[in-house]
């Protein structure tokens, strides 16, 4: 027998992620705005489609088909040296070459048993092993393709491509703990690996590490060429990570002030103003002296047009601190809406002297919006003032309200000359002997502050947290996420920073935007992000205008499709819906959240045997996709295929928000004859539907309302 060719050597599997790079992805989801950023950024973005879809896990391995199969052949032709050269080992070159033919025709089943001959033959053939492995991830085996490339890797540990590939798919089978390790190897060896950065952010998701989860997301953005995608993902994923940490903080402490703090946080995000205000009371009802609720609830009513109430509650907030800057901030935005120019000039004079720092951090001022004709009136009320900081930083507000950027410019320089002077003046002694970092905290000097601190070592959770706030109320956000995200443990100090962590987090993903706003105004994603902003304030003509412009400019973008089909699904335009999303997946068959959608759509439509096929492909490339397995669940029970329903319901049931789903358990363990299960999911599913914690959370999230079966 002639000797055979090799095609390929080991040295392929260690370029292999680099081929995979455009086609390992995580899904897409759909994202909401929130927050509070001006003027552009009338609310912070929040992703609760993200977070509803179950971040934890990554789209499949292989994205479009036909380059997946392309890349599996070229690494599957590997064949072994030694096996050309030894003619008594025949059997074995023959079944090797089966195994290849196999895959070149997609046969994945019959590939896989003839490299499961040869390694019967040849346990040590560590090629073979790869090769089964990535057979058995065509057939979408993660289980079997894991536990053969894990084999594989271990005689040879440096092989890249099966490295990630394992982590990713640790990862699909709800085992983040175990995808670590491999990720962090692979990063190792080729630290600019998207997929491997990608992946190894969300299994420190899976684990709770918000901290690591974010470094990993930054390295991502720092390793991308393409700044406008690096910026608009970036925001995202901050965005998530805030959710993320809000709704485990509603959960964990629901019954404080802090939990009712991120609840209401939430719910002012979504601009559901007479909810928020709910939270925010029982947090004052929870905790009466807790600094910061009386400044929340103000603003809630400062938006929702309740002026005197905000100006009570401001003033409420100031009788327990007189020294709350961001209380004397929000009590001049108040006044600024009422035209009260002078009374503005008193609080930022107040803010000035308390925190010179603080006030110069506030160049968003002010928060609401502001008529020109408003702002050049209260101009001219200004004119007989004193001069000072404080004058200088409210002209420049105003004038920039006014469009009057030269003056506003002006005006600027003016109150960077003040701030430096009073900077020259605390680095002079005798303030800078100070020598306690108590005093310097409690006097806001907060510079001054940060550098005792960080002098001390070791901190504890109760210096970490004081540094945190502090970075935070200078703005530099990723030191406070830092100091925030290394406080451990379900503490008094946790609850709290963990809420300053979410608000951190949500200011990064603001920037994020701000930067893709500043620097690539024309861009496909700043389209995008503007459509996803005008779907969460309910304008959806708005925002299909926008995604339209954003497909004008990136065609054939399976991304966009996907979220123009959302819209219209969630808006109720279901053929509409049913066009954009098929488009999604003619474009990406392996859309798993377009596949979901579509899957949604026909459940919705009580068209079950329909909608199954779609589900069973999603749950087939992503298998922790909880909503999917809800869906395919309740498409079972109304087709009568119980046995069926019952696990796809119970992966499902621990994301539950409607009591819908331990509704259709009840109805199937009742149908199986298992009485004491359905007694126990009826129980279960009255007592979600009785929660408003469960039903404001899953509106974040963006869980749709279901259509709840007759009961």
């Amino acid at each position: 027998m002639p000797s055979l060719k090799i095609l390929f050597r080991m040295s392929c599997l260690k370029k292999a992620p680099r081929r995979l790079s455009r086609f390992i992805t995580k899904p897409r989801p759909p994202v909401i705005l929130s927050g509070a950023t001006r003027p552009f950024l009338a609310h912070l973005f929040c992703a609760p489609g993200r977070v509803a879809k179950n971040l934890s896990s990554l789209r499949s391995a292989f994205r479009k088909p036909s380059v997946a199969f392309a890349l599996l052949l070229a690494v599957s032709s590997i064949i072994p040296a030694r096996v050309s050269s030894q003619t008594s080992e025949a059997q074995i070159e023959q079944s090797f070459r089966a195994g290849q033919q196999a895959l070149k025709q997609g046969d994945f089943t019959h590939a896989a048993e003839d490299f499961k001959k040869v390694l019967a033959l040849d346990p040590s053939l560590v090629e073979a092993e790869v090769n089964l492995g990535l057979a058995y991830q065509s057939l979408f085996e993660y289980d079997l393709a894991v536990r053969h490339l894990a084999k594989a890797l271990r005689k040879r540990p440096n092989l890249l491509g099966p490295t990630v590939i394992v982590g990713m798919d640790y990862l699909k089978l709800g085992s983040p703990e175990r995808a670590i390790p491999f990720l962090q190897h692979a990063l190792k060896l080729d630290p600019s690996n998207r997929d491997a950065r990608q992946a190894l952010a969300s299994s420190y998701l899976g684990q709770q590490d918000f901290r690591n989860a974010a470094e990993e997301f930054r390295q991502i953005a720092t390793f991308d060429s393409d700044k406008a995608e690096a910026w608009f993902k970036l925001g995202h994923e901050y965005l998530d990570l805030s959710a993320r940490l809000a709704f485990r903080g509603a959960r964990l402490y629901r019954e404080s002030a802090w939990g009712h703090r991120f609840l209401g946080d939430l719910l002012f995000q979504r601009d559901r103003w007479e909810d928020a205000v709910k939270e925010y009371q029982k947090a004052l009802s929870a905790d009466p002296r807790q600094s910061g609720p009386h400044t929340s609830l103000g603003q809630t009513y400062l938006h929702a047009g309740k002026l005197d109430e905000a100006e009570k509650e401001f003033h409420l907030e100031l009788q327990l601190d007189s020294s709350n800057e961001l209380a004397w901030i929000a009590l001049a935005n108040l006044q600024l809406t009422k035209g009260q120019a002078t009374a503005v000039l008193e609080s930022l004079s107040k803010a000035w002297e308390i925190s010179p720092e603080f006030l110069n951090g506030q160049r968003s001022f002010p928060s609401t919006d502001l008529p020109p004709e408003s702002a050049k009136a209260s101009v001219s009320r200004l004119q007989n003032e004193p001069d000072g900081a404080p004058k200088h930083f409210l002209l420049a507000a105003l004038y920039a309200a006014a469009n009057e950027n030269a003056l506003s410019d002006s005006e600027w320089k003016s109150f960077e000359a003040g701030f430096s002077a009073w900077q020259q003046a605390q680095n002079a002694p005798p303030h800078s002997n100070a020598t306690s970092s108590g005093d310097a905290c409690r006097t806001h000097h907060y510079s001054r502050c940060i550098d005792l601190l960080q002098a001390r070592k070791p901190l504890t959770d109760s210096e970490r947290l004081l540094l945190g706030k502090t970075h935070f109320a200078l703005q530099q956000y990723e030191l406070a996420a830092d100091a925030l995200g290394q406080v451990q443990g379900v503490t008094s100090e946790n609850a709290e920073a963990s809420y300053w962590l979410a608000r951190t987090y949500q200011a990064l993903g603001a920037a994020a935007y701000a930067q893709l706003e500043q620097s690539f105004p024309n861009s496909w994603r700043a389209h995008q992000l503007h459509a996803e902003g005008l779907a969460l304030r309910q304008d959806p003509d708005g925002a299909i205008k926008e995604y339209q412009t954003a497909l004008e400019l990136r065609p054939g973008e399976a991304e966009l499709h996907e979220a123009l089909g959302q819209l219209y699904l969630d808006n109720h335009s279901d053929g509409d819906a049913q066009s954009e999303l098929e488009r999604a997946l003619a474009l990406d068959p392996s859309r798993t959240h377009a596949l979901y959608l579509l899957g949604r759509l026909y459940v919705q439509n009580r068209d079950n045997e329909r909608a199954v096929p779609y589900l069973q492909r999603a749950l087939l490339l992503q298998p922790d996709l909880a909503e999917a397995s809800e869906l395919l669940g309740t498409a079972y029970v109304r087709l009568g295929q119980f046995a069926n329903a019952v696990p796809r319901l119970e992966k499902a049931a621990p994301r539950d928000h409607y009591g819908n789903v331990h509704y259709q358990l009840y109805l199937a363990y009742h149908k199986l004859g298992r009485n004491e299960l359905a007694k126990k999911a009826l129980s279960r599913s009255q007592e979600l539907r009785r929660s408003s914690l469960e039903r404001d959370q899953a509106l974040i999230l963006g869980s749709p309302q279901p259509q709840p079966d007759p009961q």
